[in-house]
């Protein structure tokens, strides 16, 4: 499912030629269905808007997000992040939700629940910049997360770590910034992004124009076809 993937199985003697990898990718033709509808959520009106699509299980430390709201909210006081998912396991929910208390940016986090595609959608398009954390390790570098490229195809800038299927993306479109993974290097990639709306602009109809182009299922399933 990744370039890194086949990497690690052509460890074990099998040809790179022989694999093909198949990425995940976004049904352009269901983002572009869904552009004209606009969420109306007053909670985001007045905001500077962040958003995180996806599970909060405790392998994607999440809490990672509420240490940079920390250092961000320094500089932008109205400054939200909106959770679009959630985890079957309420015990870490609720370490979560008391984390948001504990490092003072409750208010600051807005908390949606599983939500349909074109639900979750809205929040994405509502949103300033699209944030995607995915921890490193063995098994986690070989996969192909969905959120870079999902934000991409509704013109929203990313900040993303260094997962290779998200470095390649993001050095493949120009469409955000890769950072490592830590509160630091999140935030001040954040900062640089609010601070510079041209960037975020040109940002966005680049990762338009690479999912439509790269990653939309229509063309990933062409090239697989004539592989």
């Amino acid at each position: 499912q990744s370039r890194q993937m086949q990497l690690d199985i052509a460890k074990y003697g099998i040809a790179m030629s022989n694999m093909t990898p198949v990425p995940m990718g976004v049904d352009t033709e269901l983002a572009e269905l869904g552009d004209a509808p606009l969420l109306d959520d007053l909670r985001l009106e007045g905001k500077q808007v962040l958003v995180y699509l996806g599970t909060l299980d405790r392998v994607r430390k999440i809490e990672i997000l509420f240490q940079m709201l920390t250092l961000i909210k320094r500089e932008i006081p109205n400054i939200l992040l909106v959770l679009v998912g959630d985890t079957e396991d309420k015990e870490h929910r609720e370490w979560l939700k008391k984390e948001t208390e504990r490092l003072g940016v409750s208010s600051n986090v807005i908390w949606t629940g599983w939500l349909s595609t074109t639900q979750a959608w809205s929040y994405v398009r509502n949103a300033d910049l699209g944030l995607s954390p995915f921890p490193r390790s063995f098994l986690l570098d070989s996969a192909s997360p969905t959120k870079a490229v999902e934000y991409m195809a509704l013109g929203v800038p990313v900040v993303v770590n260094d997962n290779p299927d998200q470095a390649q993306v993001i050095l493949e479109s120009g469409a955000g910034v890769c950072v490592t993974l830590a509160p630091s290097t999140f935030s001040e990639a954040v900062l640089a992004l609010m601070n510079n709306p041209n960037q975020r602009e040109v940002m966005s109809a680049k990762g338009k124009a690479y999912v439509n182009d790269v990653r939309n299922y229509n063309k990933l399933a062409s090239n697989l076809a004539d592989i």
